[in-house]
């Protein structure tokens, strides 16, 4: 089945010539309910059989869930270096406050040599976590951009080495988060054998196609496989998991504020996938509308600070995922949230004008705008709390925590 044609919007839905994308609103809710659909033996079988795939989360039992259930952990100082987003600026000024520092790189990231190489922007998002709690140190790479030679460029002008690190999240299906991955699985200095990959359940694995500019084109799959193959051990569940002891995943982002999940990306079950791992109302299907249940949020409790949320790229709202983080942690306060908000097509001005407006009673510390956000929001923000708004670049590295926290050799 192929889908072409003009998008038609309306109030609550849209439609690509004959297949309907449903927004998806539901009224605040004073609590977020976590139940997943009942999952049969033979999907767990299937699981199971699945070399370095572990059963987390609703997939596992009953009694596997209760043990592994997450207390989030607290750190000390968290640095978060900006690996890929969409914009290098050679003269982005650094900042200094009492609660944070901002160091840039310039364009040439921390390379000495000849001028013949530069940091590099493209449409995609990846970002490193280097988190410490007393003298225990570790790192999380969030997402893996578009390209694997812009990660792989960023990376080694950045000095900073996929060997060294302890864990990577991807936060959904789509290619601008996922596409950089093969660079990081072989080479020099790839991810170190037995390395978990957190996502958010079978569906990141489906291929997928885009409507983008109402042309559909193919949007490749995470590979199972080639993960696999390169000894990595992929960690996937509804539910939120720890991350290297620092952080945790939000699993699976309940739709809890008016922010609605609409995508124009179809899925297709099967591809990629296995079908008896989806859930009922899509294992059967060869196309649906994607909504993106999987997507999944990561975040950190910082000692004396709050929460700092990374949306990644917030198909599920950027509020919904706070929320959710809120809930896990108990932690009210959100220090920063940082990532890209999605506030562009098929989203609306209006959608971006109120994202802001209910932002701003959030009253994050910072709001760190990225990738997919677009103009409209930024403009907003920066009339609604200008002092909170702090633009990212390629390079920059953001310091939170008490004495803010120093980037490992």
């Amino acid at each position: 089945m192929r889908v072409t044609g003009l998008l038609r919007l309306t109030a609550g839905s849209f439609t690509a010539r004959g297949v309907p994308f449903t927004h998806e609103r539901v009224p605040i809710l004073k609590s977020i309910p976590t139940r997943a659909p009942a999952v049969d033996r033979r999907r767990r079988a299937l699981l199971a059989a699945l070399p370095g795939f572990a059963l987390v989360g609703p997939l596992a039992r009953a009694a596997d869930r209760a043990a592994a259930t997450p207390v989030v952990p607290i750190v000390d100082r968290l640095t978060l270096h900006i690996v890929v987003d969409a914009q290098v600026f050679a003269f982005a000024e650094p900042v200094q406050r009492p609660d944070l520092t901002v160091d840039r790189a310039g364009p040439r990231g921390l390379d000495a040599g000849a001028p013949d190489r530069t940091l590099t922007a493209e449409f995609g998002f990846s970002m490193l976590a280097d988190s410490h709690r007393g003298d225990e140190a570790r790192r999380v790479l969030i997402d893996t951009g578009y390209s694997p030679q812009t990660i792989a460029n960023n990376l080694q002008l950045l000095r900073l080495d996929p060997a060294t690190f302890d864990a990577l999240v991807v936060s959904h299906g789509h290619y601008d988060h996922f596409g950089g991955l093969v660079a990081l699985l072989s080479g020099d200095r790839p991810l170190r054998r037995g390395t978990p990959v957190y996502v958010g359940g079978e569906e990141i694995f489906c291929a997928r196609e885009t409507l983008v500019k109402n042309v559909q084109l193919p949007f490749g799959r995470l590979d199972r496989e080639a993960i696999l193959a390169a000894g990595l051990r992929i960690e996937s569940s509804l539910e939120p998991s720890v991350v290297a002891g620092h952080a945790f995943t939000t699993g699976r982002i309940p739709l809890v504020t008016t922010e609605r999940t609409v995508n124009p990306t179809l899925m297709r079950p099967g591809v990629g996938c296995e079908r008896a791992l989806l859930e009922a109302d899509k294992r059967d299907l060869t196309v649906v509308p994607d909504d993106l249940r999987h997507e999944i949020a990561t975040a950190w409790v910082v000692k004396d600070r709050g929460l700092v949320v990374s949306s990644s790229c917030s198909h599920r709202g950027v509020l919904n995922a706070i929320r959710r983080a809120q809930q896990i942690s108990g932690v009210q306060h959100v220090h920063a949230v940082i990532g890209g908000f999605h506030l562009v097509w098929p989203r609306g001005e209006p959608e971006a004008l109120e994202t802001a407006a209910e932002l701003e009673k959030v009253a994050p510390d910072y709001v760190i705008p990225m990738h997919c956000t677009g103009e409209r929001f930024v403009s907003e923000a920066l009339r609604r709390f200008p002092t909170k708004v702090v633009r990212p670049y390629v390079g920059s590295r953001f310091n939170f925590g008490a004495g803010q926290a120093q980037a490992r050799a």
